[in-house]
């Protein structure tokens, strides 16, 4: 499909992204008494955390109106804020479209099975985009809040983790509003002639090795012990001190210790949220490389960070349920934030997808047939 006809689903599924999640963060609902009443006070205030990071209203508190040690200059910082949440729909809706495009473009088969693919991969990328516009506009978040000058790259970890919560749903609503579209605009697409799919072999074997990568960061980096040393590792005084937060956001898919106590049976069902991310990575590179209408690296890399991202999700809604046996509380209080390997997921998905696209593209090559040699005549 040409870039014109997938256009339109893009931008459609990215505005709906972030009308979903406007909507949300407009919501007053939670600050009605009967909110609490309802949820609890512990969850409404749960809910409310999720829905700040969406919200366009300043937050009531004083550093707004005068804050301390800076008098009159509360209309400056709230005038930060609200460039921090135009920036961040503004790169919600370019990042969700600049990556659809290629998706869609790819993923133009039709058939319930290449529409499902579509819809879990926009389903993922939405997921990140949400994380990559908040990373953006984090620093104007951070100057909004008057502590820009004092342990800078902390704050900025702090504000990149928010709201990364009510994404998981809205993508999901953006993703199937944008295959729909297309499936509707778009009309009878014919492979193209000479289009060669790779063999089932080759796709094993590139989703073999793209899982490897994600395997390796996934059992070393995200060891206990790693994240103490890097949290450890770096001393220093100043704005740009104490990297480590920000460091592990980006290379660090989840936790894990080492089995300890007398409980082994409960460590192995927190690592099967280990193995079901792995395998639902492993079963969409396997796929891409049939449904895609030609392997390249943009379609293929976002197609692997898509993967990597719901298992991450899935890791995390996993950890979730087995902390929430038996206890007396409410759900949302033991759901475990997806923020903690979204950033690792864009970073280790794409090195995943860069290599499973460079083994499809040398095998590919390697099998196709030499061209036939010209046989002169004898004099």
């Amino acid at each position: 499909m040409s870039y014109r006809s997938v256009l339109a689903p893009a931008v459609f599924g990215a505005f709906l992204l972030a009308g979903l999640l406007w909507w949300a963060g407009a919501g007053h609902a939670l600050s009605l008494p009967g909110a609490t009443r309802f949820f609890g006070p512990d969850e409404a205030n749960r809910l409310a955390a999720w829905t700040m990071p969406w919200s366009t209203d300043a937050p009531s508190s004083a550093q707004f109106t005068d804050p301390a040690g800076a008098p009159g200059h509360g209309a400056d910082y709230a005038a930060l804020r609200e460039t921090a949440m135009r920036v961040r729909y503004a790169a919600l809706v370019l990042l969700f479209t600049c990556g659809a495009v290629p998706l869609l473009r790819r993923l133009s088969n039709r058939g319930a099975g290449p529409a499902a693919v579509a819809v879990a991969a926009l389903w993922g990328w939405g997921i990140v985009t949400a994380m990559l516009a908040v990373t953006v506009s984090a620093p104007w978040m951070v100057a909004s809040g008057g502590s820009a000058a004092f342990r800078l790259l902390p704050g900025l970890a702090s504000a990149m983790s928010q709201g990364r919560e009510l994404p998981v749903g809205a993508a999901l609503v953006a993703a199937a509003g944008a295959v729909g579209l297309m499936t509707l605009l778009r009309p009878d697409v014919t492979p193209p002639p000479g289009r060669s799919v790779p063999t089932a072999a080759t796709a094993r074997l590139a989703a073999t090795l793209g899982t490897a990568v994600v395997a390796i960061a996934l059992a070393v980096l995200s060891n206990d012990r790693v994240a103490g040393r890097m949290q450890t590792g770096f001393t220093g005084n100043g704005r740009l001190s104490e990297p480590g937060d920000l460091l592990r956001q980006w290379i660090q898919l989840g936790a894990w210790t080492l089995p300890t106590g007398s409980a082994p049976g409960r460590w192995l069902l927190y690592r099967l949220g280990d193995v079901a991310l792995l395998a639902l990575l492993w079963w969409g590179l396997r796929l891409l490389p049939v449904l895609l209408d030609r392997v390249t690296y943009p379609a293929y890399s976002l197609g692997a960070v898509a993967a990597t991202t719901l298992g991450v999700v899935a890791s995390g809604l996993w950890h979730s349920l087995l902390s929430y046996q038996g206890s007396t509380g409410g759900p949302l209080l033991y759901y475990v934030s997806v923020g903690q390997g979204v950033s690792a997921a864009l970073v280790f998905g794409i090195l995943a997808g860069c290599a499973g696209t460079m083994t499809v593209r040398i095998r590919s090559r390697a099998q196709q047939p030499a061209p036939p040699t010209p046989q002169t005549e004898p004099a």
